[in-house]
């Protein structure tokens, strides 16, 4: 939250908000609305405009993650009020309008969520963050996506990588550029997805995200996997089930281990059909663990499916 423009309540009002954050956390959200609504009154009593824009703004965000519609568009409303002819206040200005437009998006009204990213991009595009515009930029790329889109949704993530990127944010980065990879695979733009995962994961990396890093891998062994180029989607899907080991997750590793036992089985020349067996058991007994039925039940007929053509072969 912002500072106060007065000694008058000292930090209370910055305080209030956060044990309303707190309380959000903690799923406790009728204290938390309560905390924020205080920390608004005294924001409020302090003529602190944008400090109740802001606060009002969590309260947006609190109200939209219940789905409670009608009140979130309320207090995003009153705090673009606040701030939208108050000098020195273009960010949070900005900021609650992009909120708004996940409002509006959650609520399937593209249009009026376009519109208010509009808003939020013009009023950026003076010298304004580079970060909210990288926001504003992935937003519109889920929109576009939800749309179909899809071409419009892969310039969007570019736009919000470099965004995000140019300020130093490379973890939010790597997330658009995974995002955009989908997207690039989906148009069969193989080369083009490839150097994207590959920064991706380049950035993941630098940031110690050993999860997100194993999904860039994982993206990668389909990617090479679908253009039959074995022996790299052999690389990257093993690096991919050695990491997801490290962090312990169990169903990334079980999809990952899939993914490798199709990648053995692919013929005999350039695959391993013994590894491949002992991937798809491995995939199939982590699924078990999991308690996973569906997907534990898929990959056995996978699997028995492989072994019948194995014999035939």
């Amino acid at each position: 939250m912002t500072g106060i423009n007065t000694e008058k309540y000292v930090d209370i009002p910055a305080q209030v908000a956060q044990q309303g954050d707190d309380a959000w956390k903690a799923g406790n959200y009728d204290e938390a609305r309560s905390r924020y609504i205080e920390a608004a009154r005294l924001y409020d009593d302090n003529e602190d405009g944008q400090g109740e824009a802001q606060v009002l703004g969590r309260l947006g965000e609190l109200e939209l993650s219940i789905e409670n519609f009608a009140e979130s568009e309320k207090a995003l409303q009153a705090a673009v009020e606040l701030v939208k002819n108050q000098p020195d206040a273009e960010s949070t200005h900005a900021e609650t309008l992009i909120k708004l437009s996940k409002l509006y998006t959650a609520q399937y009204d593209f249009e009026q969520a376009l519109q208010s990213l509009k808003t939020a991009e013009k009023i950026l595009s003076s010298g304004g963050s580079r970060n909210l515009i990288g926001e504003a930029c992935d937003q519109k790329a889920y929109i576009y996506q939800m749309t179909g889109r899809n071409d419009k949704a892969v310039e969007a993530y570019h736009r919000a990588a470099e965004m995000f990127e140019s300020e130093g944010m490379t973890l939010k980065a790597a997330a658009v550029l995974r995002a955009q990879a989908r997207l690039l695979m989906k148009n069969r733009e193989y080369d083009r997805a490839h150097d994207v995962l590959e920064k991706s994961r380049s950035f993941y990396r630098e940031n110690g995200d050993v999860l997100g890093e194993a999904s860039a891998l994982s993206a990668i062994g389909c990617l090479r996997y679908i253009i039959g180029d074995i022996e790299q989607a052999r690389k990257a899907l093993m690096k991919s089930v050695y990491l997801y080991g490290r962090v312990s997750h169990h169903f990334a590793a079980a999809e990952a281990l899939l993914y490798l036992a199709r990648v053995e089985s692919f013929n005999r020349e350039q695959g391993d059909f013994a590894r491949a067996k002992a991937h798809y058991k491995k995939s199939i007994e982590l699924y078990g663990f999991l308690q996973n039925d569906t997907m534990k039940n898929a990959v056995l007929e996978e699997y028995e499916n492989f072994l019948k053509r194995e014999m035939i072969d």
